[in-house]
């Protein structure tokens, strides 16, 4: 095994590619495991780290090999925690370690895979309602998926106050619970303007001159897009054009808001926390966004764009444009490589998602987040 590049990001080498980090380590020893066996160790010779080939594994400091695969494709297909780990025999923190692992793997394949990527289809936006550890605090997750293409370029998160119709009882619950937390005002809001946040990125005009977002008639929409100032330039020159739809129309094949019905309706049959009336949910925030995040990866990535074609064998990012060799090439070290944050340039959601920071309502104090996946 030759080491990549130097693991301590303070060093010079540290983003080096393979080949030229050659000349700066030497061999220093071995050790055993009962995991794995013999593991070598190695020097960095500019700035004197010690490190071994474990350092470089997604399996970085297990003390149990368990099938990523597995866990991946169980949690991509509406199994839940509990589940899996009966599944494999061993205890739900193990799947949810293995889970972080892999969702923070799907966030470094998406920020590398999207870098360049340049739109070249209209967009579709939408929230998507479930809950977090009780329907007190449902939460709005907004999805921005290709019009052409349904891969889904962007999501946020936040929690809503629960609306609708309550009785007594239910309303004196609220009450006494919002005195501990209580949903930010114009959450949605700000969320849906999160997701949007990532559109002058990718937008470039000389390809796609005039450039469309349909969603549907909710009155927080046209404030949120306001609120980002590239696209309320591009409005007020009308490159960008925001289109609506009813919500109440018939959700078929012809509606404008087909590609982000047909995602709503993927995580609520895929994640099992999404399931209606089920015992299963989200009872961490921060947990949850990275098993989010397994199932973008396995969408995008992974997953024909039409299942019962047999013409058609491209993935969502292929139909996106971006190239089918590079998507087989970065998802060959998927479930074996380790993702270095100091590595990854994440934007601002993906950078909390890996991080660990959303709340959690009424969790006192942060969620555990291990040192070598912070470490910058």
């Amino acid at each position: 095994m030759q080491p990549p590049f130097c693991p301590n990001p303070r060093c010079s080498h540290h983003r080096d590619s393979p080949e030229s980090y050659l000349p700066y380590w030497k061999p220093a020893g071995f050790y055993t495991t009962l995991v794995v066996g013999v593991v070598m160790r190695f020097r960095c010779s500019s700035c004197g780290k010690g490190f071994s080939e474990r350092t470089f594994s997604i399996d970085y400091y297990t003390k149990r090999t368990l099938d990523l695969h597995e866990i991946h494709r169980a949690l991509s297909q509406s199994e839940s925690l509990s589940s899996v780990a009966r599944h494999l025999g061993c205890s739900v923190d193990s799947v949810q370690n293995r889970a972080d692992r892999l969702g923070r793997a799907a966030l470094a394949l998406h920020t590398d895979l999207t870098g360049e990527l340049r739109l070249a289809e209209h967009l579709v936006a939408d929230g998507f309602e479930s809950f977090d550890r009780s329907q007190y605090f449902p939460n709005q997750i907004n999805i921005l998926v290709g019009k052409k293409s349904q891969f889904l370029y962007a999501a946020t998160h936040t929690t809503i106050r629960r609306k609708g119709r309550m009785t007594p009882g239910q309303q004196k619950m609220r009450h006494r619970l919002e005195r501990v937390y209580r949903a930010p005002p114009r959450a949605l809001e700000q969320s849906f303007a999160r997701a949007l946040e990532d559109i002058p990125a990718h937008w470039n005009q000389a390809v796609l001159p005039h450039l469309e977002l349909w969603t549907d008639e909710h009155q927080a929409y046209p404030r949120a897009i306001a609120a980002v100032p590239a696209l309320r330039a591009a409005t007020v020159d009308g490159s960008f054009v925001h289109r609506t739809c009813p919500s109440k129309a018939p959700r078929n094949l012809y509606n404008p808001l087909f590609p982000v019905n047909y995602y709503d309706r993927e995580l609520r049959k895929d994640i099992a926390a999404f399931r209606r009336e089920s015992t299963c949910f989200t009872r961490n925030v921060a947990n949850g966004l990275l098993r989010f995040s397994i199932h973008m990866a396995y969408h995008n990535y992974q997953k024909r764009f039409r299942v019962h074609d047999g013409t058609n064998t491209s993935v969502h990012a292929a139909m996106a444009g971006i190239a089918a060799e590079r998507v087989d090439e970065r998802l060959a070290g998927f479930y074996e490589q380790r993702p270095f944050l100091s590595k990854v340039r994440l934007n601002t959601e993906s950078r909390k998602i890996w991080l660990k920071t959303s709340t959690t309502p009424l969790k006192v104090g942060p969620t555990f987040v291990p040192a070598y996946a912070r470490l910058e």
